[in-house]
């Protein structure tokens, strides 16, 4: 049984999400204008709202649905599905993330675990070659906390690591997991600056997800008391 796994976040943690949401707009208002791109990102989020995941596809499909033929042609219609199906994710990895896994990979065990819509999230892991830098070790789920006994049981260990860009996944994570998990929060994107949940401290904090690459396994194992 591994020491130690680390059990890492994809978007805005190994891919800079929030870059590529601003890619998808400036290439969607060429094909639909401004006014059909921002009724999209209102369905986003009405769809990431119920599910609290974002869910692509399910957007495009509302887009669809809800828009005459007169509004949006199919053929424009395919060429927007065809921006998102067809991303240069690789492209959009953080400075020396596959550097920072093979490092992680070296003294414990990577798993990436992540949220999101099974297809599309699917696709941008294997398309940006993360799933070959964690060998094939890539769980989905609409809700990771809801999961982690599961995680526990497919990848067991000593002791856990949580790399995510989300302090209140942390903060879920640690209040399941308790001293078996070390939270390392990820100051990128979005959350960077969110206020941390009431009584939480992440074990470690770094800006960059390269920094990681300082940090000993014995460091990993560490939590707070």
């Amino acid at each position: 049984m591994p020491a130690l796994v680390f059990l890492i976040d994809v978007d805005n943690t190994l891919i800079a999400n929030d870059d590529v949401k601003h890619n998808y707009d400036t290439h969607i208002q060429v094909e639909m204008g401004r006014d059909l791109t921002a009724r999209f990102w209102d369905i986003y989020e009405q769809v990431r709202k119920e599910s609290n995941v974002v869910n692509i596809p399910l957007a495009l499909k509302r887009l669809r649905e809800e828009t005459s033929p007169e509004e949006l042609d199919e053929q424009t219609y395919l060429h927007v599905h065809s921006i998102f199906d067809n991303y240069p994710f690789y492209q959009a990895l953080y400075p020396n993330t596959l550097e920072t896994l093979a490092y992680l990979r070296s003294i414990g065990l990577t798993v990436i675990v992540s949220d999101g819509d099974m297809f599309f999230q699917a696709e941008k892991i294997f398309s940006s070659n993360l799933a070959d830098a964690v060998e094939g070790r890539v769980l989905i789920y609409t809700h990771k906390q809801e999961h982690l006994d599961e995680v526990m049981r497919k990848y067991p260990a000593n002791h856990y690591a949580m790399i995510d860009d989300k302090p209140q996944i942390l903060a879920d994570s640690k209040a399941i997991m308790g001293p078996k998990l070390t939270t390392v929060f990820v100051q990128q994107g979005s959350y960077a600056t969110d206020q941390h949940p009431h009584g939480f401290t992440p074990d470690i904090s770094v800006l960059h997800l390269a920094d990681l690459r300082s940090y000993t396994a014995e460091q990993f194992l560490t939590t707070r008391q």
